[in-house]
């Protein structure tokens, strides 16, 4: 019985230790996986981290010609000929407000500043008159056929006429003036396209009020592409205008273009300790448009 007893202790010590032990399979796929978890390990590491002789930083994608137009004055929209992704030239009428008052304000200013020109060339001709009769007065006055006082009389009418002249042409300026205000404000009732491009975005619909300062477009231009960035204030010495860097819409650079540097700040922000740098794009890539973030890559 004592020897039965052993035997079965041996055994289950046996099985134990076959079902503890790895298998060969087991210690040859163990060095397997651990080199591929390093070479994994080393190729993350090669593509986060640039080369020695070259630096890598992001910046986003501006477009010089960009600008949103405002509104100037309040009024309702009655004029929308444009919409978003529309192709608009320079001076193109993009929206126009309900200008009827002001229209009918110019007609009385207009006519006024008319009729104010009408009395100054009647006043002009009214001083020439007495100017004559002044002068008949003097000659008349001379000769001892008529007095003093008659010939001072004709003076004193000429310098009457003299600032009734004057005071018509000071009215007549004040009310071209005037006119001259009226045509700013209609002007402020049609809004046209500063430059040529596109209709990126439309803020307002027909039939709205809109009261100023109020965002009506953005108009986006044809221009280059620029890409902004920072560098560290001891990495000025890489660039300088007219130095060309390479820009991609990925930190992978699988497609690149090349950019040419056009400003770089002479001084250093005193809060990151950067420079600004702007660099034009030669050409376009997908996926890079005005708003978006882009690498840019500088040779050491």
């Amino acid at each position: 019985m004592k020897r039965l007893f052993a035997v079965m202790i041996a055994a289950a010590g046996l099985l134990v230790s076959l079902g503890c032990a790895p298998s060969k399979a087991q210690l040859h796929a163990a060095p397997v996986q651990v080199a591929h978890s390093t070479e994994t390990a080393k190729s993350q590491l090669t593509k986060r981290v640039p080369p020695p002789h070259e630096l890598v930083v992001s910046g986003p994608i501006t477009l010089e010609q960009q600008l949103d137009i405002v509104a100037l004055r309040s009024g309702v929209i009655v004029m929308l000929p444009v919409d978003v992704d529309t192709v608009v030239q320079k001076g193109q009428l993009l929206a126009g407000l309900d200008a009827r008052q002001l229209e009918a304000d110019r007609n009385t200013a207009r006519y006024k500043v008319e009729s104010l020109e009408a009395d100054l060339k009647n006043w002009q001709s009214e001083l020439q008159v007495r100017e004559t009769d002044m002068r008949r007065a003097e000659a008349m006055h001379k000769e001892g056929i008529t007095t003093q006082e008659a010939y001072d009389h004709s003076r004193y009418e000429v310098a009457a006429s003299q600032f009734e002249v004057e005071r018509q042409r000071g009215e007549m300026l004040s009310a071209k003036a005037n006119l001259q205000s009226i045509d700013l404000e209609l002007e402020k009732t049609r809004f046209v396209a500063p430059f040529k491009g596109v209709v990126a975005q439309r803020y307002v619909r027909l039939g709205q009020y809109v009261t100023t300062g109020d965002k009506l477009f953005r108009v986006m231009g044809a221009s280059p592409l620029e890409v902004r960035f920072t560098l560290p204030g001891a990495e000025a010495v890489l660039l300088k205008r007219g130095d060309l860097v390479t820009v991609s819409a990925t930190p992978e650079f699988q497609q690149t273009t090349a950019a040419t540097v056009t400003h770089v700040s002479p001084v250093v922000d005193p809060g990151s300790g950067t420079i600004e740098v702007t660099a034009v794009l030669k050409s376009r890539l997908p996926g890079l448009i005005p708003g978006t973030v882009a690498s840019v890559r500088i040779a050491r």
